[in-house]
């Protein structure tokens, strides 16, 4: 098997870059008591534009050269411990993909102290970490981003199951696509595309309603 780490990726042919998934990604961080960054990043590229996320690396560069252990290979991905990272970078050079940044937020507690000693540059009780998605870890419904995703775009994917987490709304086909990212693992579950409706158009006026209308102009 290619991939045995379930990760979250993006169809790029469906995605819109109405930067939903960034906001829920930074609200439900933020519910989950973690800093309220956000985990992924949409990319304007020349090709078009997509959201960029960790991809859980089987062998997980980052979680190689980490000094402290904070990013670790665990529960079929990489997770991140926040409370002892030390915000080397190292895991931000290291990563292929450009999905870990360094950032850091002011406690509630100390904005005053921000507000008065900003310029001075001595500011207690901030400390920068790194940031990369968790899959919304703690969450039993899964990542935020999937879920939110306006035309399913957006797909968590377990290779080892076999399963795939797929949002409300799935505005494509997504078989062809999940077949060139894991193509040693047959889904079953891939829903259908939703196909809209077209409209129906107004029945046409009749002779009555139309000589009515003219009166009422006139």
């Amino acid at each position: 098997m290619s991939k045995v780490h379930k990760f979250v990726i993006t169809n790029p042919d469906m995605c819109i870059a109405c930067n939903a998934c960034m906001k829920t990604c930074i609200k439900h961080a933020y519910m989950r008591g973690k800093l309220s960054k956000k985990r992924l990043d949409v990319l304007t590229l020349e090709s078009g534009k997509m959201p960029n996320q960790c991809r859980q690396c089987d062998d997980a560069p980052c979680a190689n050269v980490c000094p402290t252990g904070a990013l670790r290979i665990a529960n079929a991905c990489v997770e991140l411990c926040e409370e002892i990272c030390i915000g080397c970078k190292l895991c931000t050079i290291a990563c292929p993909y450009g999905a870990i940044n360094i950032d850091a937020e002011f406690p509630p507690s100390i904005i005053e102290e921000v507000e008065r000693h900003l310029e001075a540059g001595c500011i207690s009780g901030l400390k920068s970490i790194a940031i990369k998605c968790d899959m919304c870890d703690g969450i039993e419904s899964g990542p935020a981003c999937v879920s939110v995703c306006p035309t399913g775009a957006l797909v968590m994917i377990d290779p080892v199951l076999g399963e795939c987490k797929f949002g409300k709304k799935i505005k494509g086909d997504l078989a062809p696509f999940l077949k060139a990212v894991v193509p040693d693992v047959t889904f079953e579950n891939i829903p259908a595309p939703e196909v809209k409706k077209p409209k129906e158009p107004k029945p046409a006026p009749t002779p009555t309603e139309t000589s009515e209308t003219n009166q009422e102009e006139a």
